[in-house]
């Protein structure tokens, strides 16, 4: 087989969202492509066409032409998967909605891409990648100073929710392995980029009022896991920027001493900072014992350390001394690592000399986004630029009428999950949503970094309670083991017995270490699949880096991608990567389940943070390899588009993102704001890119006095694409957000409730289902022990006697 998912059918017209379509052929899928005439035939170079339109195949047809429609219809009623990206109630108004189209097909999964999602007060909003940014939560939070709130300066919005159409998509093909039956999966945009908040879009709904989020008073307060006091993490270097925060407390404090002793050893350490404990950090600081002067000098001796020091080796230490830094690489860098070189991950694809880029024979793409899986991904081909035959007739297998009725997808499906924080965690999550019973373990001798995160009930610190560590975790069973103890090992071997997946996010070569490497749990369960998610992957030169999603933001190109233009680059609100890693994660995992039902051979996927999130800058990496270009911090200024950017209203920390696609746009907006914007110059668009500081003050100017809520339903009424920058408290009341069941209320068992945010994938026949709250420590051990195990009370009370159950 050529593939994971060889011989799955797709028919793909999600122009929006080309990397869905992209990652099901990456692991061997079938995937046609539709575009128009008018777009294929397009000469302007088209970056993105060229890396997320390859491995796939070519259909020209017209939406608007009654033959093509026909046409397409009739490739529909053959296929597994339909992806796509129409304004909602298009696809009806064509007589392609999944109503008409199941008719045919009965096990179609019909999965529709849109900004808001299919339904809802906001469905036919106007918007565009900044805007949905703005609406999901993840631009209010990415701040330089007082200065206006950043997007990333290259699109991401639409990839998010493209990685999730393509899990979607599986989860509802895994569903349909039992009932033979298809169903209509809804990716609202906006519910995508959720993710990329770290769970603090709940905030102001558990009572945490204003968490990350808006006051003055809270933007020094940083959340990217790495326990930091301050936002400081962009430090020069002799040939670049390292990102390092100076981590405290028990996450991270004891990286920032192992950093502190390779200053002292250099003789870079003034003698008075020599006793500082960052682990105990906090309590000197809440004491007074450290002062706020003090810890500048601190980071003034840091500085001028580190601006001696080029990236080269940087890297090394980090490594050396288990330093949590990272520099911060540029597409260049990506390139250019022999780390990627080592792991194989970059291809170069030939292709025609396609009208796009026809002095460019072949460009470098991102290869596989994981490894270990023999045979699961098909080998790089370009983007097609001419048509392909029809693709054939899917071959079916599983039930054909409805043998397991609405069982969830997952029924029946066993994980052990030893992830932590996040990256891991989210795919565990998802798997428990749709019916996996999923045993997390964890122990209270090292605590979880999520549970110290937040956003906790009304403000109040609570292990048990911490928004994010129960957004990652509801659903799933706890039971609390001391790995460094060789009786829980025994334990592990026991659930992986048990388990048809382990999903794991230790240090690379630790499970080894443990004995509980992929070699040793396969001889215990010969078709387990094993996830392992790590910074950097478990192979290669840089694969001991340690260090939360920040640093594989740096690592994987984007903390140099959110800025201004005349300033460092501040990179994006909390562990990127971590929000990017779990959807390819998912997607990888369930295709290996597949390939394990088609040939029962089991797997060992290594999926890194970095290069998860490398996939969503393909079309930078692309236009590199063939101009040189490297991405850019643009602040939120937009290549084709002006004016484009997020302009102050009235009030404390109220911003609104607005976005002119075209002149029409213009014609609509200049109107409303009367007097320079009216000025007949600006009608067009390369009047307004090459006077886009005029422009942004004329716009300051007209949204300063106004209320961010009146100007956002006055701009979306006269049909320009606007939204305020969501805080927790506007995500909360968000009509839309509401309409679509963002916000999950479940009891606790330690009182009240809890709130968890809502699966992603809004599947009509298969829905998630929120079967509780994230375990506190060791809530379910008699559950997992007893019930699961089959432990006798014996057992079990002898290893709580010897503190195994901790």
């Amino acid at each position: 087989m050529s593939g994971a998912l060889s011989g799955l059918v797709v028919i793909d017209l999600a122009e929006r969202a080309l990397i869905a379509g992209h990652m099901l052929a990456q692991l061997g899928a079938h995937v046609t492509q539709v575009r128009s005439h008018a777009r294929a035939a397009d000469a302007r170079p088209d970056f993105a066409w060229l890396a997320y339109g390859a491995g796939k195949r070519l259909a020209l047809l017209d939406l608007d032409d009654a033959d093509d429609r026909g046409r397409l219809a009739a490739r529909i009623a053959t296929a597994d998967i339909l992806l796509e990206s129409e304004a909602p109630g298009r696809m009806d108004a064509l007589g392609l909605g999944f109503d008409a189209l199941r008719a045919a097909n009965p096990g179609l999964i019909h999965v529709s891409i849109t900004p808001f999602g299919s339904s809802g007060p906001k469905a036919h909003w106007r918007e565009s990648d900044l805007i949905l940014w703005a609406a999901g939560g993840p631009l209010l939070p990415s701040r330089d100073g007082d200065r206006a709130p950043l997007r990333i300066s290259v699109p991401q919005a639409w990839r998010h929710a493209g990685a999730d159409a393509a899990g979607g998509a599986l989860i509802a093909h895994y569903a349909r392995t039992r009932s033979g039956l298809g169903q209509h999966i809804d990716i609202s945009v906006q519910q995508s980029v959720t993710q990329a908040t770290l769970a603090a879009t709940i905030a102001d709904a558990v009572g945490h009022e204003h968490f990350s989020f808006g006051t003055p008073s809270k933007k020094a307060l940083d959340l990217s896991g790495s326990g930091a006091r301050t936002r400081r993490s962009k430090w020069p270097l002799a040939d670049g920027l390292l990102e390092m925060h100076l981590g405290l407390g028990h996450a991270s404090g004891d990286k920032t001493n192992n950093f502190f002793a390779w200053m002292r050893e250099e003789g870079a350490l003034p003698e008075r900072l020599h006793g500082w404990n960052w682990v105990t950090m906090p309590a000197a600081l809440s004491s007074g014992e450290i002062s706020d002067e003090d810890m500048e000098e601190a980071r003034a001796a840091v500085a001028a350390f580190l601006v001696t020091k080029p990236k080269a080796i940087i890297v090394e230490e980090a490594m050396r001394r288990r330093i949590m830094m990272a520099p911060v690489y540029t597409t260049q860098d990506l390139v250019d690592s022999p780390h990627h070189a080592a792991r194989g991950f970059f291809q170069r694809v030939d292709h025609s000399p396609a009208a796009s880029v026809p002095s460019a024979p072949s460009i470098l793409l991102p290869g596989d986004f994981a490894q270990g899986m023999a045979e699961g991904f098909a080998p790089p081909a370009p983007a097609p630029d001419k048509e392909a035959e029809a693709p054939p007739p899917s071959a079916r297998v599983g039930a054909a009428g409805g043998d397991a009725g609405l069982a969830a997808p997952f029924a029946g499906l066993k994980i052990l999950d030893l992830a932590w924080v996040v990256a891991g965690p989210a795919i565990g999550r998802v798997l428990a949503d749709y019916g996996a019973t999923v045993v997390r373990v964890e122990s209270s001798k090292r605590v979880d970094t999520a549970r110290a995160m937040g956003p906790f009930p009304n403000g109040r610190p609570d292990l048990d309670r911490s928004g994010c560590y129960e957004t990652y975790n509801a659903g799933k069973l706890g039971l609390a083991l001391d790995l460094a103890r060789e009786e829980a090992r025994v334990v592990i071997r026991d659930l992986v017995a048990w388990a048809d997946v382990v999903i794991e996010s230790f240090a690379p070569g630790q499970m080894e270490r443990w004995g509980l490497g992929y070699a040793a749990l396969k001889t215990i369960k010969p078709d387990i699949v094993m996830l392992s998610t790590s910074l950097m992957g478990q192979s290669g030169p840089y694969a001991a880096f340690a260090g939360f999603g920040n640093i594989g933001a740096a690592m994987s190109g984007f903390q140099a991608l959110v800025g201004w233009p005349d300033a460092p680059p501040i990179g994006p609100f909390g562990p990127y990567t971590d929000y990017v890693g779990p959807r390819f994660g998912l997607v990888a995992l369930l295709a290996a389940l597949k390939r394990r039902r088609d040939t029962g051979e089991g797997a060992w996927l290594d999926v890194s943070q970095a290069e998860a999130g490398i996939q969503f800058l393909a079309p930078e990496i692309a236009e590199y390899s063939v101009s040189g270009h490297v991405a850019q911090v643009i602040g939120n200024r937009d290549r084709t588009m002006a004016p484009h950017g997020v302009f102050q209203c009235a009030g404390e920390d109220r911003w609104i993102a607005i976005a002119i696609a075209n002149d029409e746009d213009w014609a609509r907006l200049a109107p409303l704001i009367g007097g320079e914007a009216l000025e007949p110059g600006f009608a067009t668009l390369p009047t307004r890119l090459a006077e886009q500081d005029r422009l942004e003050r004329i716009l300051s100017d007209w949204t300063a006095g106004q209320r961010v809520e009146d100007l956002e339903a006055r701009l979306q009424t006269a049909g320009i694409a606007a939204h305020r920058a969501s805080s927790s408290a506007d995500m909360v009341a968000d009509p839309q957000l509401i309409d679509r069941g963002q916000f999950v209320r479940l009891p606790h068992e330690g009182g009240g409730e809890s709130v968890v945010e809502a699966s992603r994938f809004a599947l009509s026949r298969t829905p998630a289902v929120y079967r509780g709250t994230a375990p506190s420590f060791g809530r379910d051990n008699r559950i997992v022990l007893a019930d699961i195990l089959g432990y006798d009370d014996v057992h079990i009370d002898r290893l709580g006697a010897a503190g195994i159950l901790v």
